[in-house]
């Protein structure tokens, strides 16, 4: 949903920023039959152009690069705004497959939001059902015209004689003219008129304006786009009439009597429409020169370079997507039958080695490792087996559905095989690859052998009054009550001066998955709050800038405020 609104902004953004130009640069020239194309062209750009993504800069055109940058950071963060706003609705009735934006305070509200988005998209599907509805009921009123009346060919065209006095007009290859014109001295004009129309195909451009416009019907620029280009084709069958040699004045005599009678439909061309001052105008103006033409090179180029630009964009955020590795299609080939739980951006990229990993997938209590089905038995064997680095890590995908029992010992296993540091996944509501690092703690044999220094009694430390326990249940679906919670808890050990604090995060066997990361999820985005707002007082740069090109500083914002989370199952 989020994906289908942002393509319905852009492409009417870009509708009103090639129209706004045909306004300014192109409406008063008098090289019609460019007009024509060029409106039925930015139309179709419009449409198309926030789906099309190849890259097409040269890395050479420098000047070029920020800008391009730019628009697509921006038109990414849009992206994820609106997947948050889409997990608020989700999250209202309780679901655990969704959380909100962190950052974002939820609560009563949050029923609103669901509301919202479900009456945008029940407006916007009757709005399209009754564009779509006008134009095929004006379809229907033009076939039964033809249907219930005479007609015969004459010079090519089925001209259909009406009982009412009504303005003349053109659909297709059929003329629509009154009886009582028939046989007047002004009928072959008429007929010329409409002929025009009719060996231009103005219909079809209608036909497909009109049924392209129901689907951006909100938007007033596409409207005042189809009354253009009505008075595109006027102007270019005006021009015609008066070069094949009739009178300017009698064709202009001739557009004024019509005048009484004007009855327009979407579909037809009327023989005189409410603009016929404008096209008297326009026949007594002079062509237009060298001025027109540079006029009508500018507005070419600049359509062709913001269209490139806008290609480019997205060929850069889908390269931003695609830079976390694993995207939602690209993971099923190590995740079949694996559905992630949807998460918001936490802004986080890993920059290992994922060559030098193991994926493992869960779902339904079964266990595959890099695509193959295994018992959990066999974990060290594989792990052996694959004769990873010590710094690799295990690519963690799981159902969100799947209860954590199992999680847990597969994490055991691995904790036996020395195999801690774990890569959660996830994916957001746009597709890209959510992705949660998390290193798990030794066994205790493990622990002894290697010398690490043992684990603190907490709850012992805690008794002593040596250390302050937040404790936390990771089933609970408190999400962002739990961010507020400890983000709130943190800063009171900041103002106090201590470190000497730990975030024990419990889970149960029959909690599911997504509970356990989307909670633990939002408990990671407190520090990650603090953090940040560390980084910009003390150096006025992105925490996640610092944490990938600059160590010294990365570890000054985090001194003093360590990522204390002991999870434990009860």
């Amino acid at each position: 949903m989020a994906k289908l609104i942002m393509y319905l902004l852009e492409s009417s953004a870009l509708l009103a920023f090639f129209y706004l130009l045909y306004v300014l640069v192109l409406r008063k020239e008098t090289f019609f039959s460019l007009n024509r194309f060029f409106l039925l062209g930015i139309l179709a750009f419009s449409l198309l152009f926030p789906l099309v993504s190849f890259d097409i800069s040269p890395t050479e055109v420098t000047a070029l690069e920020r800008p391009i940058a730019e628009i697509s950071k921006a038109r990414m963060s849009y992206y994820e705004a609106m997947a948050a706003w889409e997990f608020e609705a989700r999250s209202a009735a309780g679901s655990t497959e969704t959380v909100a934006q962190p950052g974002v305070v939820g609560g009563a509200d949050v029923d609103w939001l669901r509301l919202a988005i479900g009456g945008i998209l029940l407006l916007y599907a009757i709005g399209v059902v009754v564009c779509l509805s006008r134009t095929f009921w004006s379809l229907r009123w033009v076939w039964k015209v033809i249907a219930h009346h005479p007609h015969e060919n004459l010079g090519g065209m089925k001209v259909v004689k009406l009982p009412q006095p009504i303005s003349p007009f053109s659909f297709l290859n059929y003329v629509f003219v009154p009886d009582s014109l028939v046989d007047s001295s002004e009928f072959q004009q008429i007929l010329a008129h409409e002929k025009t129309h009719i060996e231009q195909r103005h219909s079809i451009d209608l036909l497909i304006v009109q049924l392209l416009a129901a689907f951006l019907w909100f938007n007033p620029v596409i409207w005042q786009l189809i009354k253009s280009l009505k008075t595109t084709h006027e102007y270019i069958v005006d021009k015609k009439i008066i070069t094949s040699g009739y009178s300017l004045v009698e064709y202009q005599t001739l557009l004024l009597k019509q005048l009484i009678s004007n009855n327009s439909f979407g579909l037809v061309h009327n023989f005189n429409l409410s603009f016929i001052k404008k096209r008297i105008t326009m026949m007594t103006n002079k062509q237009s020169g060298w001025s027109g033409k540079v006029k009508v090179a500018m507005a070419i180029a600049s359509t062709v370079l913001f269209s490139a630009i806008i290609v480019q964009c997205n060929s850069k955020m889908d390269e931003s997507v695609a830079e976390s590795g694993l995207t939602a299609e690209s993971s099923a080939d190590f995740g079949a039958g694996v559905n992630l739980p949807v998460l918001p951006d936490n802004g986080y990229t890993f920059d290992g080695n994922r060559s030098d990993a193991l994926n493992f997938s869960i779902a339904g209590n079964k266990l595959s490792i890099d695509g193959k089905a295994y018992n959990l038995s066999d974990i060290a064997s594989a792990v052996e087996k694959a004769k990873l680095s010590d710094h690799a890590v295990i690519i963690l995908r799981v159902d969100k559905d799947q209860p954590m029992a199992f999680v847990r010992d597969v994490q055991t296993e691995l904790r036996k095989v020395e195999r801690r540091k774990i890569l959660y996944m996830g994916q957001t509501a746009s597709g890209k690859s959510f992705e949660m690092p998390f290193l798990l703690p030794p066994t205790p044999e493990n622990a002894a052998r290697n010398r690490i220094p043992e684990q603190p009694d907490v709850e012992e430390l805690a008794a002593q009054g040596k250390m302050e326990i937040m404790r936390i249940r990771l089933g609970d679906n408190a999400r962002m009550d739990n961010q507020k919670m400890v983000y709130e808890f943190v800063k009171g050990q900041m103002e106090k001066g201590s470190s000497d604090y730990v975030i024990s995060a419990g889970f149960d066997d029959d909690d599911t998955y997504s509970e356990y990361l989307v909670n633990l999820a939002y408990i990671q985005e407190a520090f990650n709050q603090i953090y940040q707002e560390r980084s910009q007082q003390m150096f006025g740069k992105d925490f996640y800038d610092i944490a990938a090109n600059n160590k010294e500083q990365y570890q000054a914002v985090r001194q003093g405020i360590p990522r204390a989370i002991s999870v434990a199952e009860h």
